[in-house]
């Protein structure tokens, strides 16, 4: 079981060396407020289950991953794992778990750029200590189920980005570790591969009991793959199942629509317009319900559209919507 207990993290204010005002008076005089980037979260993640933390960018979720793996810190409270602390008593639980760090180049530099897909995932394999009489056959049901097994000789630096992403769940699939903890994997994938990996972090919790931290900023992610959901931006604000969140944050609009347009445009019969002009063009974003976007796209057509996107409502949009941060609308 995963437990955090009141985890508090703040970081210093950042020292950009003694001919900076801001850090001189750190250094001198009374210094600068420390920044918040966890403050009294707590949770408590059943076995088995994927626990999904939802938050905008910024809200924690990587600063989580990093005290989980006992690379940080935190200033007050704790993150249990199978009851031992996991900064002060991380060596009793690393073999029992597994991260994939999406945002971390090479997953901290433990994938080799000249060694074949294979390769690597043998290596990882011995540094979990899989038996070695499973190895193979580990390597080659992760392989499969992603669609990688054509790839297991290639270099590794010679894969996209996409097919990194890929390798790094099914070094988890190798493994299979206890407790899997996943920073934003899908982040930048496309629809396909993003998919893929959805299937394979199911397949480690139906076929081996894995037990997963999702974290995401990606509504529709953690409504598939969570069975609970913390949602968080540095605090907590609403836990529980994700169609009971998906209710609660229900937003007054469906879509927005962003625009460049050429000259200056008027929107006052739209509510939630934010229009910023610079130069000879203005910038438009707008969220709109659903039938109120095709007038809107035809309005805006009929002034010389140089670009124009609809799209889905992201978190960050029902942030703003939902805890009243959609300020500085200009109506022209």
């Amino acid at each position: 079981m995963i437990e955090a207990e009141h985890l508090t993290k703040y970081y210093p204010p950042p020292f950009r060396g003694f001919f900076d005002l801001g850090s001189l008076r750190d250094f001198l005089g009374k210094p600068r407020e420390e920044i918040p980037a966890l403050i009294d979260l707590s949770f408590r993640v059943r076995e088995g289950e994927i626990f999904g933390l939802l938050g905008p960018n910024g809200a924690g979720k990587t600063t989580l991953c990093k005290i989980a793996n006992g690379l940080l810190e935190p200033s007050s409270g704790k993150l249990l794992i199978d009851g031992h602390d996991s900064f002060r008593e991380h060596g009793k639980v690393a073999s029992k778990m597994f991260t994939v760090f999406t945002g971390e180049r090479d997953m901290w530099g433990i994938f080799q750029w000249r060694l074949s897909v294979q390769r690597n995932l043998q290596f990882i394999a011995r540094l979990w200590k899989v038996p070695e009489g499973e190895i193979g056959e580990r390597i080659e049901y992760a392989l499969k189920l992603l669609n990688l097994w054509e790839k297991r000789d290639e270099w590794y630096q010679k894969l996209s980005a996409g097919m990194k992403q890929k390798v790094y769940i099914a070094s988890a699939l190798v493994v299979q570790p206890r407790y899997l903890i996943l920073d934003e994997p899908t982040v930048f994938l496309d629809v396909i591969t993003k998919s893929e990996i959805h299937d394979a972090i199911l397949s480690l919790v139906r076929d081996f009991g894995t037990t997963v931290i999702l974290t995401t900023h990606d509504l529709g992610e953690a409504e598939k793959l969570s069975d609970r959901v913390l949602l968080f931006n540095k605090r907590p604000i609403l836990e529980g199942k994700p169609e009971e969140i998906s209710r609660k944050l229900r937003a007054p609009v469906d879509k927005k629509v962003s625009a460049i347009v050429k000259g200056r445009v008027e929107c006052a019969r739209w509510s939630m317009v934010q229009c910023l002009t610079k130069g000879d063009y203005t910038h438009v974003r707008a969220y709109l319900r659903l039938n109120e976007v095709d007038e809107f796209v035809r309005f805006l057509s009929s002034k010389g559209t140089l670009q124009i996107k609809v799209e889905d409502l992201s978190l960050e949009d029902v942030f703003l919507l939902i805890f009243d941060r959609f300020d500085g609308v200009e109506k022209f």
